[in-house]
């Protein structure tokens, strides 16, 4: 790692249990701790401390992979948040053995005191939600478990079209690498935009898919600055069609010129391009990711019409929807 010198971090470490239950998929947990390893050395002071948590103390087999023995019960963690890994599901009509099997862990998920966080991606955000954790919170999760979650946990605010959702005292993240966007926005409050640059380069693995050059830049993972990380999630939950500099700089507390001028030192691009291109990423991902239509997603993200998506599509990557979706992702 780097090691040019970091100013001190101000704010005293968090503590994050890395959750073991049984059947998880422990990847994540492990890049977690390295990431939270690599940052305490790269801020040359605690950043984030880490500990193996479970229901109890007893070896946890994990989904196709090793034991592994918690080093305390998360009942007696003194932590400020807790990572709860994904799990295997084979389909989406499945949901209700894992969670009766799983109904400690639940238990213990819902025993939390409420000022500790929960942070969840993937399949995972299962048992965030069926903790109550969610209850009236905005969530995402894995795309393809939608219908499920909807019907099983209506009192959830879905939010399926964004990788990253933030309320309250509860994060979660889409897709079986969500700890990244986890791990990356708890980062980006505690380093410096240097370090968290570095920790980018160094340690965070490249999507499986490469984006078009059309959205290079213009998802949370590559931003480093964090008014633009704020006004990035606040573009990604507005509809397309409702979108204005104003409404952005006023979310912000700034005002439009600042703003403007901001964007533009940093991306290259007008606020208004900018914001158009993120809906797009959004389009783009979930032409990549699912298999819905063109106009499902029109709606869903808030565009006027399917024609209107389909021409600025068109116009920013010289390709069809279609022809995208046929490139890029599931067919």
């Amino acid at each position: 790692m780097p090691t040019r010198p970091s100013p001190p971090n101000p704010s005293p470490p968090l503590r994050l249990a890395l959750l073991l239950y049984p059947g998880c998929m422990p990847a994540g947990l492990f890049a977690a701790a390295d990431m939270a390893r690599a940052a305490n050395l790269r801020a040359q002071a605690p950043v984030i401390h880490t500990c193996w948590a479970g229901v109890n103390l007893q070896p946890v087999a994990t989904w196709q992979g090793p034991a592994l023995t918690p080093t305390v019960a998360l009942a007696q963690a003194e932590v400020d948040a807790v990572l709860v890994p994904g799990l295997w599901l084979s389909s989406p009509d499945g949901l209700q053995a894992p969670l009766q099997q799983l109904a400690t862990t639940v238990q213990a998920l819902r025993a939390l005191p409420r000022h500790v966080q929960v942070w969840s991606y993937c399949a995972g955000v299962v048992l965030a939600a069926a903790s109550g954790r969610l209850r009236a919170q905005p969530a995402t999760a894995t795309w393809w478990l939608r219908s499920a979650l909807e019907q099983q946990f209506a009192s959830v605010d879905w939010r399926f079209d964004e990788p990253l959702v933030t309320g309250g005292a509860v994060t979660t993240a889409a897709g079986a690498n969500g700890y990244l966007p986890l791990m990356l926005h708890a980062l980006a409050a505690r380093l410096t935009p240097d370090a968290l640059a570095d920790l980018q380069a160094l340690l965070m693995l490249p999507r499986p898919r490469t984006a078009h050059p059309a959205f290079s830049g213009h998802d949370l993972m590559t931003l480093t600055d964090p008014e633009l990380r704020r006004a990035l999630l606040w573009v990604q939950r507005s509809p397309a069609a409702a979108l204005r500099l104003n409404a952005l700089a006023q979310a912000l507390g700034v005002s439009p010129r600042t703003l403007a001028r901001r964007v533009q030192a940093h991306t290259g691009l007008s606020a208004a391009h900018w914001m158009r291109r993120i809906k797009l990423r959004q389009a783009s991902e979930a032409l990549c990711d699912t298999p819905m239509p063109l106009k499902r997603i029109a709606q869903d993200l808030g565009f006027a019409s399917e024609a209107g998506l389909h021409r600025a599509f068109r116009q920013a990557t010289g390709q069809t929807p279609l022809a995208y979706r046929m490139a890029h992702g599931v067919r």
